[in-house]
């Protein structure tokens, strides 16, 4: 082992010091090298795994199923060595081969479980690319906000072990992020830098990557032929690296920029380019969008009714891959529980035959002694105090693990029923998705649908605005409330409490809302002149400001009266929201802040999804102030409380001693 390992190191330092020298002999390719290093190598040691890692490295773009295979053997062959750096690496590889394949969740588990091996052992240039592989998952998920946090601690990580290459993929990857944020001028400055770094390295594979985010924040600037460019040189730089994933999105995207520019032929080939790169791809995700830009190109050379026929197909494609999305998160879940719950009864059967074991072998020094106590009395009565000792011992370990055994069952329960909740959120989540929030969007979908393709003119389209909007609106606050609630639900929520001006604050979300009340002809004012400070979670009350506000205007029909109003109390600031709406029934008051997640629709049917009030509630408790209602036919008034800043409340307080001292 030890001389095919130095002769690895020899010929890679004489392969570096060729470069180095300026050669121009063409390189070899590394997974060759690495394939005849393999073959040389069979001895089943820490050097083979890292060889087959390597491989499997090499090949994920290229073949998944090569890579499955190299990383199926590492991980094996790490756990039969306890080589966790193997066992790391080989699951890092599984992992990015079901990225090709469209499966995010699968490779989320599979990187977080990789993530947490490194952290527990202390690796932290692993901790660094893992973490970056975490935010590149949440990206694809479209949810940059979670994925910022990971990429910006990859990003820490990496500089300090100075690794160019990581930090230019870590800064692309922060670039994909700001992309999605719709924050294009950042964006395109962390991939310029991305760019910058991987240029200087010669970093082909990289490149590619990098000019596809370019190419994409151009189209979405409307600047079509730079971002083809963009695009063309991205589709360059995978075609050289084999990257096969990359060489279908790159048709996809040059076929979607040729369709703007109207060269159709052109993007009608590249459409067909994409289908065929798929068929050894066999990527759901990319199938659903060579439709999608199928259709967009039908319908701009004025074929509608193929272009329908591809829209149906895109729909029914979208419908399939999100409801496989669905049931792989399910099975994963299940698969978990499973798990979990086979290694505790593992653990319980361990425990009862290391038991029964110890108790056979006290039951046999028993029997040994007794047998020698009947040769010499003295020794007898000396070695039955010793048995005694000793079964009281044993008689103490049985008892403690009894109550090991009970514990455990404990836990077993309380997780249970954790995992019922969990499956209760989930739940509502997909109800409220499936019956509140689809709606509304399929009708904005299939109306802009119509408006594009000149099947309904503006001025329809401007009848039916005011009411869509308004949809629209309810539909965005219901998001809102759907998504705080479900992260304090699984997650928790912590405050960030800070001292705010608290009136300027009502008066934003006032003006902010008062499009939405003036649609229903309904009258929003508030009462607050003075500056108040506050000392809370300022994000918190803003939603809490907004539920209650939106909330009055649902219930409250047209010509009608809103008012916002607050009082200082002591060292509290009250505020009421007050109208003359419909009000809420005797029988269904104690629904209202509870977990029946209890709604009904507003004067003009709008919907809601009940979880704004019960999560209001949290905010203003967690906040340390509390929050109730009034309510009957013609008026109703939802309050709560805020502690006042530190500087205003000693001020309340010194008002207060001064009138005493009057009196």
């Amino acid at each position: 082992m030890r001389v095919h390992f130095f002769l690895y190191l020899v010929l890679t330092c004489i392969f570096s010091f060729r470069v180095n020298l300026g050669f121009t002999m063409p390189p070899a390719n590394p997974a060759d090298s690495l394939q005849q290093a393999l073959y040389t190598h069979a001895q089943r040691d820490t050097v083979r795994v890292q060889l087959l890692n390597k491989l499997g490295r090499v090949y994920f773009t290229s073949d998944p199923g090569k890579t499955t295979l190299y990383a199926t053997e590492a991980l094996h062959l790490s756990d039969s060595l306890q080589y966790t750096e193997g066992t790391i690496l080989a699951t890092r590889n599984l992992a990015l081969v079901e990225n090709t394949r469209g499966n995010l969740d699968k490779q989320m588990d599979m990187t977080l479980t990789a993530l947490r091996l490194a952290e527990k052992n202390g690796q932290l240039h692993m901790t660094g690319i893992l973490n970056n592989d975490i935010g590149n998952i949440l990206i694809e998920q479209n949810n940059p906000v979670q994925a910022l946090p990971y990429l910006k601690r990859s990003l820490k990580i990496k500089k300090q072990f100075n690794e160019q290459t990581e930090i230019a993929k870590t800064l692309n990857n922060i670039g994909s992020c700001y992309m999605q944020l719709q924050k294009l001028d950042s964006a395109l400055y962390f991939l310029r830098e991305s760019e910058h770094l991987k240029l200087s390295m010669g970093n082909t594979r990289g490149l590619g990557f990098t000019y596809e985010n370019m190419g994409l924040i151009y189209l979405q600037k409307g600047e079509y032929e730079t971002s083809q460019q963009y695009l063309e040189r991205s589709m360059g730089y995978y075609k050289a690296t084999e990257n096969q994933a990359g060489i279908g999105k790159s048709w996809l995207n040059l076929a979607k920029v040729n369709t703007l520019l109207q060269h159709y032929t052109i993007a009608a080939g590249q459409l067909e380019e994409a289908a065929r790169v798929n068929v050894s791809q066999k990527n759901a995700k990319n199938e659903m969008i060579y439709y999608q830009y199928l259709a967009q190109l039908d319908s701009s050379r004025g074929d509608y009714i193929t272009a329908l026929q591809h829209y149906n197909t895109y729909t029914s494609l979208k419908e399939k891959y999100f409801a496989v999305e669905k049931a792989l998160s399910i099975a994963n879940t299940r698969e978990k529980y499973e798990s979990e719950k086979r290694q505790r009864e593992n653990h319980l059967l361990k425990a009862a035959q290391q038991i029964h074991l110890s108790t056979i072998h006290q039951q046999r020094i028993l029997v040994a002694v007794c047998a020698f106590l009947l040769l010499i009395l003295l020794v007898i009565t000396v070695m039955l105090y010793r048995l005694y000792k000793r079964q009281q011992e044993l008689y103490r370990q049985l008892n403690s693990k009894n109550e090991e055994v009970s514990q455990q069952n404990r836990i077993i329960m309380e997780q249970n029923v954790k995992l019922g909740s969990l499956n209760q959120v989930k739940d509502k989540i997909f109800s409220v998705i499936s019956h509140d929030l689809r709606s509304p969007l399929a009708i904005l979908e299939g109306m802009l649908f119509l408006l594009r393709d000149r099947k309904m003119s503006t001025e329809e389209f401007r009848t039916f605005a005011d009411d869509l909007w308004r949809d629209m609106k309810n539909t965005a606050y219901m998001m809102d409330n759907l998504l705080n609630w479900a992260s304090s639900q699984m997650k928790g929520i912590r405050t960030k409490p800070d001292e705010f001006e608290f009136t300027g604050m009502v008066r934003r979300e006032i003006e902010l809302l008062q499009s939405l009340a003036r649609q229903k002809e309904v009258t929003l004012t508030h009462h607050l002149q003075q500056p108040v400070t506050v000392f809370a979670d300022p994000d918190m009350m803003k939603l809490v400001l907004r539920n209650l506000i939106s909330n009055a205007i649902k219930f409250t029909p047209g010509g009608g009266n809103i008012e916002v109003l607050a009082h200082i109390k002591g060292t509290y600031l009250e505020i009421c929201v007050q109208d003359n709406g419909v009000g809420i029934p005797d029988k269904d008051q104690h629904k209202v802040f509870s977990n029946i997640y209890y709604s009904m629709p507003g004067t003009r049917h709008e919907k809601g999804c009940g979880l704004g009030l019960p999560l209001s509630k949290d905010f203003v408790e967690l906040n340390k102030g509390a929050i109730w209602f009034h309510s009957q036919p013609g008026i109703t008034s939802f309050c709560f409380t805020i502690p006042l800043s530190e500087e205003d409340a000693n001020q309340q307080g010194h008002m207060a001693r001064k009138k005493k001292q009057l009196l």
